[in-house]
């Protein structure tokens, strides 16, 4: 009777340790494929078209990642188990709520900015929902199983030999027709399967056809992978593209040939970047309030672009700052001001100091932030106001530490007064970031509580509304101290709010740039210059800019054009392009020309619109155009990347 019972209690250990065994990875592995389709699906990126691929491939990296258990002892399954269940749910949170902030991916590239996370932390709580506990669902299992496992009393049971090959072979099987079946429909699709691993011009299909963990590995790889950023052919590339570049000035005198050349010379520069100021905004009112009324009326003070459009990558505002002072387009998959913070720039401060300037950058945040306290200096900004520099009389946004706009504009007003003049200085605000986060008696817009605004709109227009409130009383600073008259002063916003508010506003802006336009104003007070200037522009002609304005010839090197000089001696328009994440070119604008990419990014299936009627042109009437910017493209990213901007000046036509 006693030896029926052990047997009994042999047979049920080894059948439940089997079905721990095997069973537990192929569990695991089905979750994952839940869990990225539960991502896909929340994002509002699920396609069915894809789904049978997005089915098949992430099943086959469910396997990939949790098949190996199985060939380890009990007390390194699970430590196995544990770690790679944390390393995914981690990806898949990150990625989740990086996605709901910004519209985009995480890539590999943004490790080096864990540091600025700090910055965004009340951000990220408001985006923190329930559906994140699905992404722990795995660790979950996995501790639960451990858990019962650990108490039984017989002994571990182990796999014949034999078994784990078949089981090893069903694996590699799963796996090779997951992606065998992504790359054959991939195939069928597009008639190839490059766009998967090489220039993918939207990542939003991409994670709709593999998941997001493929994605973040694939893009692991090509980093780590990427041993020379610049090849023997991509300076060639450069040259070539040097070569075959216009000069920036003509035969005759620069005074000749540009009109308001020193039209402001020897006035100081002052730049208001405004943190998310959305074009959409300006001259608009809810409920009969206006919503920036002092952004509104600088609008009709001075010169007013309305056409005009931000182009940043993953650093946001720190791309605006590389764009402006550079006039060279912000990379793609990275940010310059980390990685490439020691190049040889030429950029506006250092042009200014070398015509007897003094400048400064003043920001309500830490040094490192963006890591501005070492490309700074490269920059040429000789001083950096920042957090430290600065008394918080009362904090606005998510933390006490959070400088608010009133007082960054308030405390600043003193230290341009000090300034030996003439100067440059920079003013960045910061209310107006996400998550729009403003003490209740700041929120003086009164919006109609049967408004169809979102919550998140009414906080954008609120904060938006306070940092337009703290601008209007910097600018009367300005001229009660005697500075306004004697500076040339540009406003622009750095990027747009994410939050849809042009079309919550019901504005008439071109759907494929919504996202991308903000107001920029320039302040003339010497020669008086007004109107509202329609021609498409962007960050990369303020440089030129300022320079013309100033009587100071730019260096050749930069890639913008000047705004008060768009005919050139071709007629060529003022151009001005958007890329996405990836490198490619979602829309380029002239003032007679729309392209506009497709999701698969191929130029051939776009669109090419004749502008302001917007009548469709064959879309070989874009080509040139796209080729154009293709090329500025490349250059500068080879520019910035390899530390070549001597070596385009040197190749450059004098």
């Amino acid at each position: 009777m006693n030896q029926e019972i052990e047997n009994v209690k042999k047979y049920t250990g080894s059948l439940i340790d089997y079905i721990e065994v095997v069973s537990l990875p192929l569990i695991l592995a089905v979750l994952f494929v839940i869990q990225n389709q539960a991502f896909n699906i929340w994002l509002d990126i699920y396609s069915k078209a894809y789904s049978v691929r997005l089915f098949l491939v992430t099943f086959a990296l469910g396997i990939v990642f949790y098949g190996p258990s199985l060939l380890f002892s009990k007390k390194y399954k699970y430590i196995y188990l544990f770690l790679i269940s944390f390393l995914i749910s981690f990806i898949f949170i990150a990625q989740f709520l990086y996605y709901r902030y910004s519209q985009s991916f995480l890539q590999f590239s943004a490790i080096a900015y864990l540091n600025q996370a700090g910055s965004v932390s009340g951000t990220i709580k408001t985006l923190v929902t329930p559906e994140l506990l699905l992404f722990f669902a795995n660790i979950l299992i996995v501790a639960i199983v451990f858990i019962i496992i650990s108490k039984k009393k017989y002994a571990e049971f182990i796999l014949p030999k034999w078994e784990k090959i078949i089981i090893i072979l069903a694996m590699m099987a799963i796996v090779f027709f997951g992606y065998n079946y992504l790359l054959y429909a991939e195939k069928k699709e597009w008639g190839n399967t490059s766009r998967l691993y090489t220039d993918v011009y939207d990542l939003k299909s991409l994670v709709g056809k593999m998941g997001i963990i493929n994605f973040f590995i694939e893009d692991t790889f090509k980093y780590a992978l990427r041993s020379n950023l610049i090849t023997d052919n991509d300076k060639i590339f450069l040259a070539s593209f040097a070569d075959s570049k216009e000069p920036q000035q003509s035969s005759l005198p620069v005074q000749e040939s540009k009109k308001y050349f020193g039209a402001e010379k020897g006035k100081n520069l002052i730049i208001i970047q405004i943190e998310s100021l959305d074009n959409a905004v300006i001259n608009q009112k809810i409920d009969g309030q206006e919503i920036t009324p002092n952004l509104n009326q600088l609008t009709k003070t001075g010169l007013y672009f309305n056409n005009y459009y931000a182009q940043v990558g993953p650093g946001n505002t720190a791309d605006t700052e590389f764009c402006t002072l550079n006039s060279l387009y912000p990379l793609p998959d990275d940010v310059a001001f980390i990685n490439y913070a020691k190049n040889k720039y030429s950029a506006l401060p250092q042009l200014l100091v070398n015509n007897g300037y003094k400048t400064y950058s003043l920001h309500g945040d830490v040094p490192t932030f963006w890591n501005r306290s070492n490309i700074y200096p490269q920059l040429g900004y000789q001083k950096a106001f920042d957090l430290n520099d600065y008394v918080i009389t009362r904090p606005v946004g998510k933390g006490p530490s959070d400088l608010g706009d009133e007082d960054l504009f308030s405390q600043s007003l003193p230290k341009l007064e000090n300034l030996e003049q003439p100067f440059m200085a920079t003013v960045i605000t910061m209310s107006s970031h996400t998550p729009f986060i403003l003490p209740e008696d700041l929120q003086t817009l009164q919006i109609p509580s049967e408004s169809k605004l979102g919550w998140m709109q009414i906080a954008y227009l609120q904060s938006m509304h306070y940092t337009d409130k703290a601008i209007g009383e910097f600018i009367e600073g300005l001229k009660k101290d005697g500075l306004y008259d004697n500076s040339l002063i540009f406003i622009w916003g750095d990027h747009g709010s994410f939050t849809n508010i042009s079309e919550a506003l019901n504005q008439d802006i071109l759907p494929e740039l919504a996202n991308s336009q903000v107001p920029m104003i320039i302040l003339t007070p010497n020669t008086n210059l007004k109107g509202t200037i329609n021609i498409p522009s962007s960050h990369l002609d303020i440089y030129p800019t300022i320079a013309n304005l100033l009587g100071i010839v730019p260096p050749k090197t930069i890639l913008g054009q000047d705004l008060l000089n768009t005919e050139g001696p071709k007629g060529y328009p003022v151009e001005t392009h958007f890329k996405n994440i990836s490198g490619g070119i979602d829309a380029i604008l002239t003032q007679n020309l729309l392209y506009q990419a497709n999701e698969d990014g191929l130029f051939e299936n776009g669109s090419c619109k004749s502008l302001p009627d917007k009548k469709p042109l064959p879309i070989t009437d874009c080509q040139n155009l796209y080729n154009e910017q293709l090329n500025n493209l490349k250059a500068s990213s080879i520019i910035i990347k390899g530390n070549l901007l001597n070596s385009f000046f040197a190749n450059l036509k004098q």
